[in-house]
Formats: structure tokens, sequence, C-alpha cells
């Protein structure tokens, strides 16, 4: 199921005129703190009151090319890491080359391999769509961020509210992680529906999608490497597109 990202679903053209005539910038503006992206699409992700920036960067990796001969094609992605106690939040965008899209399903990603506790694909066409489930800490790529920063991490799996949205185009994805530590569980046994709808709750409330209003203040954004092996999962495979296609 496609989820268009239209410009943060919003009608007010002052905040989504873009940037015509200048670089596209996507990193955290300084002076809101918010993760954003002055245009294709215009979006801002806010964080809610008492999330602390830890680090924005930037990296390339490969994305697994799900229909056709080349096994892999490179992805650009920007991030924002934030934190609050007991809980963070990753804001992720990726971009793609234009003979390929993103497809919003489970192909190529994560949680295609782990058990997913819920996941819905919203009703209206700016919905996200959204999928929860626990993710062993031997495939987070976010973890060894967090540490080098020197942030503290729990140990074992993290449980992740990914919320994920693509833009008209469907060359640019836009992925934001609530993760909070797992909570323990008896193998084959999912969370208590009481607990679970609890963490949904929360994770609505972690973040708002909102506009952008320029001009932003570009935070130093630092380009670090990251192994395709976790990197790679969680932003997703591309296909052809069909514009190119013959």
């Amino acid at each position: 199921m496609k989820r268009l990202l239209a410009c943060a679903a919003l009608s007010l053209a002052m905040l989504l005129g873009g940037c015509a005539g200048s670089a596209i910038y996507r990193g955290v503006d300084a002076s809101t703190g918010s993760f954003v992206s002055t245009g294709s699409p215009t979006v801002s992700v806010t964080a809610a009151e008492g999330y602390e920036n830890v680090l924005s960067g930037r990296a390339l990796t490969q994305v697994p090319y799900e229909n056709g001969f080349m096994n892999t094609v490179p992805a650009r992605v920007w991030f924002s890491l934030q934190e609050k106690e007991g809980s963070q939040l990753v804001s992720m965008l990726a971009e793609c080359a234009s003979d390929v899209v993103w497809e919003v399903r489970p192909i190529g990603v994560d949680f295609q391999t782990l058990k997913v506790f819920y996941e819905s694909n919203g009703v209206g066409a700016n919905d996200a769509t959204v999928h929860v489930y626990l993710r062993p800490a031997s495939m987070d790529p976010w973890t060894s961020l967090f540490l080098q920063a020197g942030k503290s991490m729990w140990e074992g799996p993290s449980l992740v509210a990914r919320y994920e949205w693509t833009n008209s185009t469907l060359s640019d994805k836009l992925v934001v992680e609530y993760r909070e530590k797992a909570p323990e569980l008896i193998d084959g046994v999912n969370p208590n529906m009481i607990d679970l709808r609890a963490f949904i709750d929360r994770s609505q409330k972690a973040f708002v999608l909102g506009g952008v209003t320029l001009p932003v203040t570009p935070e130093t954004t630092t380009g670090v490497v990251i192994s395709d092996r976790l990197l790679a999962p969680v932003v997703g495979a591309v296909t052809i597109n069909d514009l190119f296609a013959f």
C-alpha cells in the first residue's frame, strides 16, 4: 500500500512554496530543532517537548533492487537522532535515482523477517504506513551512533513503531521511528494489548509532521558510514520506475 506524503498534507502555500532557485536542504533546522526537508518533499518532523537532538547525519547505502538485473542500487540517506528519558526518535529521509521508486510495502525491509505486532495502512492518502515490531540490537543501525554520541543504550532489542511515507514521485521516502526498550516477553507471546496500545499512543504523541517555514538555519550534518547490512533493511528495497519500463 503506497502512502503519499503530499507536503505533509498541508495546503498552506506559504509553507509549501519550497525554495525555488535555491538548494534543497535536508537535516536539522537549528532554529527549531526539527528535522526538515526544504523540498521534494517539503516537510518537517518536530519532536515532542523534552526530546534532545543527539546527532544529525547523512550516509550512502546500497539498497536491494527488487525486480531488476542489478542486485543493489545506491540511495542517499539523511537522518536525525533524538532522545528523551526512556525513548528515542529517529527521523530519516531516503532518496533514490529517477529510474527506480520506493514501494511502501514489506519487501526488502527488516520487519519482513521479524514478528510484527501491529500494522496499519491508514485510510487517507497522507496517512502513514505503520508497523510495530521488535528489532534485535544486532540488526539496528542507530545503536552505535547513539553510543558514539555518548548516550546510553538499553541492552537487547528495541520495540519500534515505524511510520513511513513516500512523496508523489516515489523517489523520496520519509521514515520516523519511535523506539523504547523492548518488554520482557516469553518466546512466542505477543505484548499485552493494553501495553501495546499505550506504546502506540506514546509514539503518536512523540512527533508532529508539518511544513517548513523558510529560511531554515542549517545545522552541521555529519557524514557517517553505516554498514549496508544494517542500514539497507531499514531503508527498504526499490523497484523499477514504470516510466522507464519498456
